[in-house]
């Protein structure tokens, strides 16, 4: 017997245990995780028989979209045990999640999966894109002196430089204080460093990990030239490992021997729209039909503002698709293939009311 249902407290080391047998992360990592991000009331689980066979998890969060504090979660873990994989269950488990997040009153839920098409066929599609570094070998680099290690005892100072430079962007977490911290927390706990550099107003720190193999920086924030420096200072104590760098899409931060690539980042699923157009509080007179197949209440003819129409849509458009024109990820005209336009005029007011803006994701939790 499969049964679907909202994970509850005691669910905890099941999710743990299943984490681990499908992530293989740390016991310092997980312990960590599950100590401080299980919301039970936000995730789900199915059982096979009683036994937890899949499982995902959400946090809320608020995510800046166009400018605008949008309610919103970020989804993770969404796993399934190798032993009852290619029957469904992530099929079933996210259909259902949709809906609790709908019914909690969420617009968005965002999320950093390892294989982004996995998710596709939900109309989870990219709505931001990332920088990548990456190296198999780090040559001998010349130290930074103005580059210094930063303490837990300055997270706080941190914390500004975060909130400034997530603060343009589109489809990025606005953590409040407390949650920032936890995350520095969080890269502590499986031996995470952080390094940093500031001259006025120059400013950046970069998160990084560090083994007897690679070093992976997770996390860059500030101005480019001082993530430059940063990272040309954790380069130097890295010689003749392999090196990766997540970095924002426009950054112009390089290394001659570095692979320099920018490629999608982070997908977005719609939960709620009326509430999404009203919290961005755009307009039009034209409307527009939605198509939606994972949240069925998303179905319908709608103008900007979140209103629920009448009028002739003067375009089709898959709820996925819309949701990255939202975002700013891409322009209406980009997906005039993929949309069924029934007005031409009206289909160019919205698309000019909708022009792409700069998306980026740090997090991934």
């Amino acid at each position: 017997m499969e049964t679907v249902r909202v994970a509850k407290q005691t669910d905890q080391t099941t999710y743990y245990d299943l984490w681990q047998t499908c992530f293989g992360d740390s016991d310092a990592f997980c312990q960590w995780f599950f100590e401080n991000r299980f919301q039970p009331d936000h995730s789900v689980c199915l059982e096979t028989d009683g036994v937890c066979t899949a499982c995902m998890q959400a946090f809320p969060y608020t995510v800046g979209i166009r400018e605008k504090a949008v309610k919103s979660v970020m989804l993770c873990g969404i796993c399934t045990h190798p032993a009852h994989r290619r029957k469904g269950y992530m099929n079933r488990i996210l259909r259902y999640e949709m809906q609790l997040l709908r019914q909690k009153g969420y617009a968005v839920a965002v999320h950093t999966p390892a294989v982004l098409e996995s998710y596709f066929s939900f109309g989870h599609y990219p709505v931001a894109d990332a920088c990548y570094l990456t190296t198999e070998k780090v040559p001998q680099v010349q130290p930074q002196s103005d580059v210094f290690v930063v303490t837990p005892k300055q997270w706080e100072w941190l914390y500004d430089g975060y909130v400034a430079f997530a603060k343009p962007y589109s489809g990025i977490v606005w953590r409040k204080e407390d949650d920032f911290f936890r995350k520095c927390q969080d890269y502590a706990a499986d031996g995470g460093m952080c390094k940093a550099y500031q001259q006025g107003d120059v400013f950046g720190y970069v998160c990084y990990y560090q083994t007897e193999t690679e070093v992976t920086c997770v996390e860059a924030v500030g101005d480019d030239q001082a993530i430059q420096m940063v990272l040309q200072d954790i380069l130097s104590q890295a010689e003749g490992l392999s090196f990766s760098a997540k970095l924002a899409p426009h950054t112009s931060v390089s290394f001659d021997f570095c692979k320099k690539e920018v490629k999608p980042k982070g997908v977005m699923g719609l939960v709620h729209l009326e509430l999404l157009l009203q919290t961005l509080g755009l307009q039009s007179n034209a409307a527009f039909a939605v198509q939606d197949d994972v949240v069925p209440e998303n179905n319908g003819c709608f103008t900007l503002d979140g209103t629920r129409s009448q009028k002739s849509p003067a375009f089709t458009i898959e709820a996925g698709r819309l949701l990255q024109v939202l975002v700013g990820y891409r322009a209406l005209e980009e997906l005039q293939e993929e949309i069924t336009i029934h007005d031409d005029a009206g289909f160019l007011e919205i698309a000019k009311a909708l022009p792409k803006v700069d998306c980026y994701i740090i997090d991934e939790y």
